[in-house]
């Protein structure tokens, strides 16, 4: 009887236990596809010089907290500076030459006037003789005379007008600040002053520093590896699936994590972003080779990028490489397993810490040029048409 009862009670519970099971696949589990084959991802910067050059100061440390355009190195500036002083030099002596261009068209302009008073003159005193020598009112030689020195200022007058018509073409169309080889000059102060400001290497974006290599007193090119910067707001998770459990998978489900660096109370929400191009074993160094005889079926995985909320990482921010477990929910089953091409004309990551180096420049520049700057406008209209000035002989 005893027995009886207890086999009764026993088939009850494994009875309950069995629909207390089903219910929570029926209602939950089905729902739902996890892993605990997940990692944290996200961005490293690797920090690099724009310019050569010997390593006078680091300001951080591993595992430091830096801000975007925050100084990490400095450089030695003794080169670059020279460097900028000989084109600020150079910048100046620029628009002083091309100063005495405009001018010197001006100067053969009033040569040109002279010459052209000159050869009137001449003309006048040809004409005049030359109407009255058959009457023998003036001497051949006189004549003769006349007509020579009418010819030499016709001569010297289109000489004169040639000189200004070169002296033009060097600055036609332009003005002082214009001209090419001020506009040269500029440049070149312009590109010295973005390599010394290059000299204090600074953080292209806000976060961790890690793998520090760079020491005082180094000698580094372009190429050096310095450190790195793990932006803590830039992290995502890759969720490894098994390929029999992507079928219900779509971009834009919903999912919640946790990780065991905060433990299950835990709980992060995020997306799927994207499942990747293949599995993870193709991606490998070594890629296995399945065209063998000793071949053994092995169920692969496929990485899955999720997204991780920007609140909860401000709030519990994780490192690299941590573990995850991932939770999809697979309710909805309408969204693509292909995203859709980018449309997006914006950058996905962006800094403008580089676009700030030639901040300052242009002010240098504009006390350069007026410092050395007296000759401001064009060439006018007066002085072009008499540098075309032509005479009939």
């Amino acid at each position: 009887m005893k027995s009886k009862k207890s086999m009764i009670i026993f088939t009850s519970v494994v009875a309950l236990l069995a629909v207390a099971v089903f219910c929570w696949w029926f209602f939950y589990a089905r729902f739902e596809d996890s892993t605990r084959d997940a990692y944290v991802n996200g961005n490293q910067v690797r920090l690099t010089a724009q310019v050569s050059g010997y390593v006078s100061a680091v300001y951080c440390e591993e595992t430091d907290y830096v801000e975007q355009g925050q100084v990490l190195v400095t450089l030695d500036k003794t080169d670059k500076t020279i460097a900028f002083n000989s084109s600020l030099s150079a910048l100046g002596s620029a628009v002083r030459t091309v100063t005495q261009m405009f001018e010197n068209v001006y100067s053969l302009a009033a040569v040109v006037r002279e010459k052209e008073a000159l050869f009137v003159r001449a003309e006048i005193d040809f004409h005049d003789r030359e109407a009255v020598i058959a009457s023998g009112a003036v001497s051949m030689e006189d004549f003769i005379h006349s007509k020579t020195n009418f010819s030499a200022a016709e001569s010297a007058m289109d000489a004169a007008c040639y000189n200004l018509r070169k002296a033009i073409s060097l600055v036609e169309n332009t003005t002082v600040r214009t001209h090419p080889h001020v506009k040269a000059a500029i440049e070149k102060v312009k590109n010295t002053y973005v390599n010394l400001k290059r000299c204090e290497i600074k953080a292209p974006a806000a976060g961790l520093i890690a793998q520090r290599t760079v020491q005082v007193g180094e000698s580094i090119t372009t190429a050096t590896p310095l450190l790195a910067i793990v932006p803590l707001s830039q992290i995502w998770v890759n969720a490894n699936f098994k390929e029999i459990h992507m079928k219900n998978i779509r971009i834009g489900q919903e999912v919640s994590m946790t990780s065991d660096f905060y433990g299950s109370d835990v709980v992060y929400r995020g997306r799927v972003l994207g499942i990747a191009g293949g599995t993870g074993a193709v991606f490998s160094p070594l890629p296995p080779q399945n065209a063998t005889g000793n071949w053994i079926k092995i169920v692969q995985r496929v990485p899955v990028r999720v997204s991780i909320s920007e609140v909860m990482l401000k709030k519990y921010p994780l490192r690299l490489g941590l573990s995850m477990n991932v939770t999809v929910n697979i309710t909805d089953k309408e969204g693509l397993k292909v995203p859709k091409p980018i449309t997006a004309k914006r950058p996905r990551w962006k800094t403008d810490v580089f676009e700030e180096q030639e901040k300052g420049v242009l002010e240098v520049i504009e006390k350069v040029l007026k410092e050395n700057e007296s000759f401001t406008g064009m060439i006018s209209q007066e002085v072009r048409l008499l540098g075309t000035k032509r005479r009939k002989k």
